[in-house]
């Protein structure tokens, strides 16, 4: 039999059971390619946090060394020849992203002429809580969107519960 992978429970940063990571028949994501942000030792990135990707953060990310629009050909970053054009989503691209990656992003979006928009949107349920070794979670919170990754499900005062109705105040970094 083979030897078992050492994997980290799988809990969401609500201190709940991890989600699937909804990727609507996208490409398979995660570190394990099983479509969960699970976190290991293994991993040195820490794909962690499940993310909506966009062109604005594929382009950051590119910027930055990590160039994923092989992955992602309809929402790539641009080649320097097209930088004027900005290809439009034909539907939202879940993918377990480096939590490092992410707080770059966020650190940067005052940095950059688009802001905020390449900081991708966070499923929070599907996102480990691992990922909060490198963000705090009133910064994923900030960028949440519902847990089957729609875009209009984030909560009108940027606060998250736990599904029991008590906020979240746990975080494990010093930030």
């Amino acid at each position: 039999m083979p030897e078992q992978l050492p994997i980290y429970p799988r809990i969401n940063v609500f201190g709940d059971a991890l989600i699937a990571i909804p990727t609507n028949g996208g490409p398979t994501t995660g570190f394990f390619r099983n479509n969960f942000a699970d976190a290991t030792p293994l991993d040195r990135a820490s794909h962690t946090v499940a993310a909506i990707l966009t062109p604005a953060f594929l382009q950051f990310s590119a910027s930055r060394g990590n160039d994923l629009s092989p992955l992602f050909p309809t929402t790539g970053p641009l080649s320097p020849a097209e930088t004027t054009r900005l290809p439009l989503l034909e539907s939202p691209t879940k993918w377990a992203i480096c939590a490092s990656r992410w707080q770059e992003a966020f650190e940067a979006r005052y940095d950059v002429a688009n802001g905020d928009a390449i900081v991708p949107r966070v499923i929070l349920e599907a996102t480990h809580e691992r990922a909060l070794d490198f963000i705090k979670l009133e910064h994923l919170q900030m960028f949440a969107v519902g847990g089957n990754g729609d875009l209009g499900a984030t909560e009108s005062n940027g606060s998250a519960s736990n599904g029991s109705g008590s906020k979240i105040t746990r975080e494990r970094i010093g930030r």
